[in-house]
């Protein structure tokens, strides 16, 4: 997972490796419809493990994409860190 960090003037990213049994708690999550447009339907939900909620799942029906929010990255391995300054 990439993730970025904003700060004043400045993006830290961190790549970071989720575990594979952390992810296969999709398999007993309920999702439900998040949007109202026609076709593909996007699909969010919670993902809990043992009653404690862990992250946030969406399966984005427009692109079939899947993001995960709020994951904590005490979960995860640390891979790699870098900062890029941005410029005002």
């Amino acid at each position: 997972m990439l993730r970025a960090v904003w700060k004043p003037r400045l993006l830290h990213y961190q790549l970071l490796e989720i575990p594979v049994d952390t992810l296969r708690l999709l398999e007993r999550a309920s999702f439900q419809p998040v949007a109202r447009r026609a076709g593909r339907q996007s699909l969010g939900g919670d993902v809990y493990e043992a009653g404690d909620l862990v992250f946030h799942a969406h399966f984005d029906g427009s692109d079939g994409n899947c993001s995960i929010r709020a994951f904590p990255v005490n979960r995860c391995m640390m891979l790699l860190e870098w900062d890029r300054e941005l410029r005002p």
